[in-house]
């Protein structure tokens, strides 16, 4: 469980969605290290412009749930 911070990771799949007008992302990310994907639903004012999959991301989490997604460069 991450209580709080942040983890690498890899986007395997990002899929956009609109629920009645509200722009979501659901993801499918790997934390590196692990193999075992890992899934989250934001809106788009958690997440960098035009996600997609293979990008190396970083992951915020707050009492395990993640809350923000940036791209991570390198």
């Amino acid at each position: 469980m991450i209580v709080a911070g942040t983890r690498d990771a890899v986007l395997n799949q990002v899929q956009m969605l609109s629920i009645h007008g509200t722009i979501l992302y659901d993801l499918v990310y790997t934390h590196v290290g692990e193999t075992q994907p890992r899934q989250a639903r934001l809106g788009s004012e958690s997440l960098y412009a035009e996600p997609q999959s293979g990008d190396l991301i970083r992951v915020q989490y707050m009492m395990n749930v993640a809350t923000t997604v940036a791209r991570r460069m390198g």
